[in-house]
């Protein structure tokens, strides 16, 4: 008892001591490489030259197991393909590594012994789609209407999660518009597509397919000219993700919202260099934190906000 005393009255002083001015605490919040490997391939996709991309790629290759592959946790067997394509993705696109790396040979040994592109995460896959290394599904599954159900609807825009709207309105209109920006300096990762007539198959759970022909029926649903309500989707996706901005830039604070975001403005034939994507840039870069030395990108800070 008197231990558990003890323990309890350290780990208060400890909150005390790390409080911030302004009451709130700013621990690290840790999400794997992923968030680490996307800003390297953001930063190169928009051509921005930044000192931070070497520092990831060390934290990056200092995650890497024996095997040559990556974990999304860490008693997770022999490896994450998924984790494994992100990392190996990035570090080549950094410009700082080459396929012909020990570290890569054995990254690369073990993404095609686990099946290559086509056995990666659906959001991999669209983030790769997005980068010219894989192919939109011919058919879009999540058809951009769906922003325009009404609330009565059993399954509508509003009825997801602030998280999932977030996510889910750059997803449909980079589907939509099956958007893909392959800068000059771009790796070439064709040669992990080991089964070439896969690109379409990105929904194989029986359960997402009844839930998407759900909504693919609600959308039939709709009154007024196709056209017409195609367009007026097109413009009600861009308008709710603008009018949903942070003061720092991002949109609802997420990274993986941000991301998708800046690739959505650019489909829309926002340039590069335009303010609004500078500053969601500068957003999501200020959620940098440094663990053991080396800088990692938070996919949120750890503050607790307020959601709108």
């Amino acid at each position: 008892m008197i231990d558990t005393m003890k323990g309890i009255k350290r780990i208060i002083e400890t909150l005390r001591k790390d409080q911030s001015p302004d009451g709130s605490w700013a621990y690290p919040f840790e999400t794997g490489i992923s968030t680490d490997a996307y800003m390297i391939i953001l930063l190169r996709t928009l051509e921005i030259d930044d000192d931070l991309i070497e520092g990831l790629c060390r934290r990056i290759l200092s995650k890497q197991q024996n095997n040559g592959a990556w974990k999304l946790f860490y008693d997770e067997g022999e490896g994450n393909v998924t984790a494994t394509l992100e990392a190996y993705y990035a570090l080549l696109f950094s410009g700082f590594y080459r396929k012909e790396d020990e570290c890569l040979r054995a990254a690369k040994t073990f993404i095609l012994a686990k099946g290559g592109l086509s056995e990666v995460s659906t959001f991999t896959k669209i983030m790769l789609a997005l980068t010219g290394q894989y192919q939109w599904p011919t058919f879009t599954p999540l058809p951009i209407e769906m922003i325009l159900l009404p609330h009565y609807f059993p399954i509508n825009f509003y009825s997801l999660s602030v998280f999932g709207r977030a996510n889910l309105t750059p997803i449909m209109i980079l589907a939509d518009k099956k958007f893909s920006v392959k800068p000059v300096n771009a790796p070439d990762l064709s040669d992990l597509i080991l089964i070439r007539d896969d690109e379409d198959q990105w929904i194989r759970s029986s359960e997402w397919g009844s839930l998407l022909s759900l909504i693919q029926d609600g959308v039939k649903r709709l009154l007024g000219i196709p056209r017409e309500l195609h367009l007026l989707a097109l413009e009600r996706a861009p308008k709710y993700m603008l009018d949903h901005l942070e003061q720092d830039g991002t949109f609802y604070s997420y990274y993986s919202s941000t991301f998708l975001m800046i690739f959505a403005l650019l489909s829309l034939g926002y340039k590069k260099t335009d303010p609004v994507i500078t500053k969601a840039v500068q957003g999501i870069r200020a959620m940098k934190c440094e663990i053991k030395g080396l800088p990692h990108m938070q996919y949120t800070t750890s503050n607790v906000w307020k959601p709108p």
